[in-house]
């Protein structure tokens, strides 16, 4: 038994090498076979990330091909990706001798405080994350249905769900329509993980690959704000900065370890290719090299393969930081323009661009490409969640500390007009177009959830406040290191926000930390709804009430009988919502199934099994002699209708 673990755990994290770094390492190796473009920690956290894109579109071109998904041909897909990726390394690579990048040469000291925030940064995480490694949430047993589909089928899956409809006054299942929100790209990397690994999907397995995504998105920001700030005195400083304020800072907020335990995927790997995108822009610009840009479509594109409002959001960044930059620079305006197409029209690049087209139109088109959802995201606000937040809301989801210091970074940013500094735009490109598309959504015509938007603020607002911190220290001090200031009232000052920032960024952690784990209530789910699926046949229906059961969604796992199988009984504001009217069956049948609403709803759509929590939902089956209780528990009970 002993060794079956530890043989089960090797295989796992060695899925989790092949799977999430071997590509990409390769690929990176490929590029770099002529000169030598990054520094270890850069070909780290690229290699990471490249490794997800990779994987998606081998996967996705492999069910375009009708090749089943196994463990051997996803193996074989990435060996010979990377033999590809060595044997171009091997062709053109130069000998040369090892060159250090300056922008990460760090001292003693630095590597210390580096090391130490990286450390209280994967503490807190895991300290909040320990009663989560249970998976419980909501979304992640939905995406996880998905990732199941695609290991049993072998293909890839037809997002499609079915709900109750009424005909002619009787009810009825409706033919599975196509799903918008679910995107291919968040769930091929947990089926390849599992499917390699074999490892359970009711376990710690996507958690641990989320929270590993956000530790390297973490890591991200870092690199990416010394490469923009490299040129700076201060470029380091400004680096560690922004590491202390993404990492052990508000290292629990939402966009962090909250999204790793809500199972949030598409934010997650989300908020890691958008710095990509930028990163590879700035250094296409600024180094007039088109391998950059073509780095930057690659993870554009991957982006658009793995959340529909992340790339959303990164189009508004783009065109931000164009207007941006085009006013600093007006005057110079029509030289950057030719310089900017003598590096697009470069052949690799046009053929990516056509390769990238000829990919989406012709192997995997993306679900939300089309004319009806982006009707639903443009044309102004249609709810009030989606009115705008206030500044109060801002403030609080990205972090009060944060919020301040960003801001005063994006200020100190525009102020120094520096001409040709592709970083000014980028940053504050960043910056602004999240703030207006969370606070005023109406001037843009958006018509998304202000909270989601705002929720992308934490990253640039850290850049931009690292920025901010590292600039006023620079510039109090003059050539020969003396301080324009007194001394001992700049450490006060430093001090004073320092504790600051600190107290308001942990009070918030220590808020986050979650004092008992439900996981116990979780495993009674998955212990019933896998009685229920070994004793059930495919013709048997089921409802289940989302209400009061924990991990609800874990349920459809049991059975893979569809999507929207178990029937579910939702949010009783659901059922009362006027502008949008829904099916009232899955209420009936569980909130009053003894009434001739119910009684017709259990007939006409041949439900059998009713899953409920006994303590606010067992009195209505007990008293009738129409259900049999067939399992007994302390968080859920399982009702048969002896019809």
């Amino acid at each position: 038994m002993a060794f079956r673990f530890i043989s089960s755990q090797f295989i796992f994290y060695i899925s989790i090498i092949l799977v999430l770094f071997i590509p990409g390492y390769f690929l990176l190796l490929a590029i770099e076979s002529k000169k030598k473009l990054f520094s270890s920690i850069e070909k780290f956290v690229f290699s990471f990330g490249f490794s997800i894109i990779i994987v998606d579109l081998l996967m996705m071109l492999m069910g375009r091909l009708n090749i089943l998904f196994t463990k051997i041909s996803i193996i074989l897909g990435i060996f010979v990706f990377s033999a590809v990726c060595f044997a171009i390394y091997k062709i053109k690579n130069k000998k040369q001798g090892e060159i250090k990048d300056s922008a990460f040469n760090f001292s003693k000291n630095q590597i210390i405080l580096i090391i130490l925030l990286l450390f209280l940064t994967i503490f807190i995480k895991t300290a909040y994350l320990k009663n989560s490694i249970f998976p419980t949430s909501t979304d992640l047993g939905h995406h996880m249905y998905w990732t199941k589909t695609i290991a049993e089928t072998g293909k890839l899956p037809i997002y499609a769900e079915s709900d109750i409809i009424q005909i002619d006054g009787n009810y009825q299942v409706s033919q599975p329509e196509k799903i918008a929100d679910f995107i291919i790209g968040e769930h091929l990397i947990f089926a390849a993980v599992q499917i390699i690994s074999g490892v359970e999907f009711v376990s710690y397995f996507p958690i641990l690959i989320l929270f590993l995504v956000n530790i390297v998105s973490v890591l991200a920001i870092f690199v990416t704000t010394i490469r923009l700030f490299e040129n700076y005195s201060f470029g380091k400083n400004a680096g560690i900065i922004s590491l202390f304020l993404i990492g052990p800072l508000y290292a629990i907020s939402s966009s962090q370890a909250k999204f790793v335990s809500g199972g949030v995927i598409g934010n997650t790997i989300g908020n890691l290719l958008i710095p990509f995108s930028i990163y590879f822009i700035f250094r296409a610009l600024k180094e007039k090299n088109s391998i950059f840009l073509s780095l930057s479509l690659l993870s554009t594109l991957g982006m658009a393969y793995t959340h529909h409002l992340t790339t959303f959001i990164f189009i508004f960044i783009f065109i931000f930081s164009a207007i941006i930059f085009s006013i600093l620079n007006y005057n110079e305006i029509g030289s950057h323009f030719k310089e900017w197409m003598k590096i697009i029209l470069k052949p690799q690049i046009l053929i990516l661009i056509f390769v990238s087209l000829l990919f989406v139109f012709a192997v995997y088109m993306p679900a939300y490409l089309n004319a009806k959802a982006v009707g639903t995201a443009v044309g102004g606000p249609s709810k009030d969640t989606r009115a705008g937040l206030t500044f109060n809301q801002l403030k609080l989801t990205a972090g009060e500390s944060r919020m301040i210091l960003g801001l005063v970074g994006v200020v100190i940013l525009i102020a120094i007009k520096k001409r040709k500094n592709y970083e000014i735009a980028f940053v504050s490109g960043w910056a602004i177009s999240i703030l207006v598309m969370s606070l005023w959504p109406q001037i843009l015509l958006l018509d998304l959830p202000s909270a989601r938007i705002a929720n992308y603020a934490s990253f640039p607002l850290a850049i931009s406040g690292a920025f901010a911190l590292a600039y006023i220290i620079d510039k109090i001090k003059s050539a020969d290191g003396k301080y324009y200031i007194n001394q001992k009232l700049f450490y006060a000052v430093c001090f004073m926000l320092f504790v600051f920032a600190l107290a308001n960024g942990f009070y918030d952690n220590s808020q986050s930390i979650k004092a008992q784990s439900n996981y116990q209530k979780a495993l009674q789910t998955v212990d019933a709804s896998d009685y229920l699926g070994k004793n059930a046949t495919k013709s048997d229906l089921a409802v289940k009430d989302h209400n009061y059961i924990t991990a609800d969604s874990w349920i459809k796992l049991s059975f893979m009988n569809g999507y929207n199988y178990p029937f579910s009984r939702g949010y009783f504001k659901r059922y009362e919502d006027e502008t949008k009217p829904r099916e009232m069956c899955t209420l009936w049948m569980i909130s009053t199934p003894n009434t001739p609403e119910g009684q017709k709803c259990f007939n006409d759509l041949g439900v059998n099994f009713a899953m409920v929590n006994p303590q606010f939902d067992s009195a209505q089956f007990q008293k009738s002699k129409e259900f049999w209780q067939v399992y007994d528990g302390k968080e859920i009970n399982i009702y048969y209708r002896n019809k």
